[in-house]
């Protein structure tokens, strides 16, 4: 590997400023090249992919000797020390999406052919690796369902789909194109030409559970409810051929068998706009460990990305919201503290980030722009980039360049002859104002214009909750709140997230807040009028599908450390996350909850231990680190409930954004003990 030292379409290093993180932009240094490993290639189209210990790279070589996705020889590097440096592959890796499906073990999944007689039904062409990618099984077939859809012999057609394709009709296309004779142990092994879609992304949440989307190509079709449509006819004449849905699949068994959970973005509500004729494609997911989904979409080559997202693993989807960001295969990757990168190429290669969850992006990047052929300067790139997380504050950035090659064989070659693939290091990292806000928060000056200056909330001001003192020998915990440890507390009640209107009659929730003998207490009752429906995501501690159903989140930021996340289920089951530096899910509150059931509530009371504040440097996976919190060094929190029933969902909150952020430390309420 080395640094970049020819006149390239770059940007140098640089360090950007994000809300209170700082972005740090390292120089591009070369992978590999054609000049140094011309029998490698021509080093375009770079695939990035991770095991739990080694980075992957990979490239296609000529297009004119071998169709460019199938290498017949080792062509990649791969790095073991988070990409600072890189080795020769020495094994083919198998074509495909990877993704990591047990301790050791990676799965890569590559086409897809209908099931002969089984419209609607596939077979995915799988390899797996025992031993992080060093070695390779033979390809076996992975079964899954693309409900509604027909596959197709794109190299010969049905003449229904041939009456109803745009481009034959248009004279766009006047021959098929003929298929690439490495299919043709394929074709038979599968038993058909009909092709179907493959997995354009896969990704991994915190529980292991997979999700792998797709958007439809290779000809295959999709018509809403056309699985129950046997007249091939007449499932052509009901498609709408400027329009391709993205399907979602889950996988809980290490990617052995998958559901389709159904499709991302299609039906009418999820039109690019009326009477375009764009259409969805390249999806990218980012999944929360509150079970929130953020997607983003292509929709053609210099043009909007759009934004859904789902708040019920993907039962249903909003509406696509536009982006001000151009380009093609986005990438999504979640980082510590909140930020969301997003990388996109073509026209240019650029990075962006959130700290909303994608829905503004204050900072934007471009790292490599395309402006056209210049003979002694590596000013082309296919602009098709790759993105990878390498740890919580660190992504690996790649793309190609070319320099034209007057000596090439064909106009492809002419301008990719000389070909590099080009590596940059992302560092994400909280900035020193920030860390002194966190860190010293209640003991400096100037914290306390930070705390004078906090935006406003749902509510138009910053709620306030005054926890008063209270003998503890008076409280047994048992979720009632009727214990006389409880009088005498002011009831604070929380808002509906939209509008920071009234909860509906019967859905109130209510809460008091106490201070004992270094802990603070918080009683919460929750009004429910559907008590026999109650949704229980978990009745475990420390399992995250607690978010999946009824539930109340508690956000607490002390005077030494921003911030811990706490959730409750109805069953009084747990689960901690220390946000300080990202989303650490082994940290343990230590709470003592207890709860109780009525006729038309449920209730919570819960005793949070407050450790020294130094105590988060000899046991940071456990309690919450502070001082107690007065007039002078407070604290700061926001509460909320979410009520599931089925699809819908409603959020009771005590403080929100005005861009409705719940997240959002500076409208976190003042928590002080008198």
């Amino acid at each position: 590997m080395s640094t970049v030292d020819y006149p390239m379409q770059t940007m140098p290093a640089a360090t950007r400023r994000l809300g209170g993180f700082n972005v740090r932009i390292g120089e591009p240094f070369i992978i590999s090249s054609r000049e140094e490993n011309p029998h490698e290639g021509t080093h375009s189209h770079p695939g990035l992919w991770k095991s739990s210990d080694t980075l992957f790279l990979n490239w296609n070589i000529d297009r004119d000797t071998i169709d460019p996705r199938i290498p017949d020889r080792p062509n990649g590097r791969l790095s073991r020390d988070g990409g600072r440096t890189w080795q020769r592959q020495t094994i083919l890796v198998p074509p495909g999406g990877k993704i990591m499906t047990g301790p050791s073990e990676i799965t890569s999944y590559w086409l897809s052919f209908e099931i002969p007689g089984s419209p609607g039904r596939y077979r995915m062409a799988t390899w797996r690796s025992p031993d992080n990618g060093q070695s390779w099984g033979d390809m076996t077939w992975t079964e899954l369902e693309y409900p509604g859809t027909r596959g197709v012999d794109y190299y010969d057609p049905p003449d229904a789909y041939k009456r109803y394709d745009t481009y034959i009709i248009s004279g766009m296309m006047q021959e098929r194109p003929s298929p690439p004779a490495y299919l043709e142990a394929l074709f038979q092994k599968a038993g058909t030409r009909k092709r179907g879609s493959f997995f354009c992304q896969i990704t991994a949440d915190s529980t292991g559970t997979l999700y792998g989307l797709t958007y439809l190509t290779y000809g295959v079709r999709y018509v809403p409810g056309g699985e129950n449509i046997k007249d091939e006819r007449a499932f052509y004449e009901k498609l709408d051929w400027f329009r391709i849905p993205c399907f979602m699949h889950t996988s809980t068994d290490g990617g052995r068998t998958w559901k389709c959970a159904g499709v991302v973005a299609y039906d009418e509500k999820h039109r690019i706009e009326p009477g375009a004729t764009d259409i969805f494609t390249e999806p990218s997911l980012a999944v929360y460990p509150d079970g929130e989904m953020v997607c983003v979409m292509r929709t053609g080559s210099n043009k909007p990305l759009y934004l859904v997202r789902s708040h019920n693993a993907g039962v249903t989807w909003s509406e696509p919201v536009k982006l001000p960001i151009r380009g093609v295969t986005p990438q999504l990757v979640p980082l510590a503290g909140g930020v969301l990168a997003l990388a996109t190429g073509r026209p240019d290669c650029t990075v962006h980030f959130s700290l909303d969850r994608g829905k503004t992006w204050p900072l934007s990047q471009t790292l490599f722009s395309t402006t056209g052929c210049v003979s002694d300067k590596y000013a082309n790139s296919t602009s098709n980039i790759q993105l990878t997380r390498i740890d919580d504050h660190t992504l690996l950035y790649a793309h190609d360049a070319f320099r034209y090659d007057a000596n090439g064989e064909d106009n492809w070659l002419k301008n990719a002859g000389y070909g590099r693939i080009i590596g940059r290091h992302i560092f994400v990292e909280k900035s020193l104002r920030a860390a002194c806000i966190s860190r010293l928060a209640g003991v400096c000056k100037p914290l306390m214009k930070l705390c004078e200056s906090r935006g406003k909330g749902s509510a138009g001001t910053i709620p306030e909750a005054i926890a008063l003192q209270r003998d503890k020998k008076k409280l047994t915990l048992d979720g009632r709140l009727d214990n006389p440890f409880w009088e005498g507390l002011k009831v604070y009640a929380l808002r509906h997230e939209d509008a920071g209107k009234p909860p509906a009659p019967g859905l109130e929730t209510t809460f008091r807040v106490a201070w004992a003998d270094n802990a603070l207490y918080i009683g919460i009752d929750c009004r429910e009028n559907d008590m026999p429906n109650l949704n229980i995501g978990s009745s475990e501690n420390g399992d995250q599908k607690i978010w999946e159903g009824d539930s109340l989140d508690l956000l607490i930021q002390t005077q030494t450390h921003a911030y811990y996340q706490i959730a409750i289920s109805p069953t009084g089951a747990v689960v901690g996350m220390d946000r300080e530096n990202g989303m650490n899910i082994n940290w343990s509150p230590g709470a003592e909850v207890a709860m109780h059931r009525g006729k038309d509530f449920w209730s919570i009371e819960l005793r949070l231990t407050v450790a020294d504040p130094k105590a988060a440097n000899f046991d940071p996976l456990r309690g919450i680190a502070g001082q107690k919190p007065t007039d002078e060094t407070p604290w700061h929190f926001n509460l909320g409930r979410q009520r599931m029933r089925g699809r819908e969902r409603t959020f009771h909150v005590l403080s929100k954004s005005e861009g409705g952020l719940f997240h959002e430390l500076e409208t976190f309420g003042k928590l002080t003990v008198k």
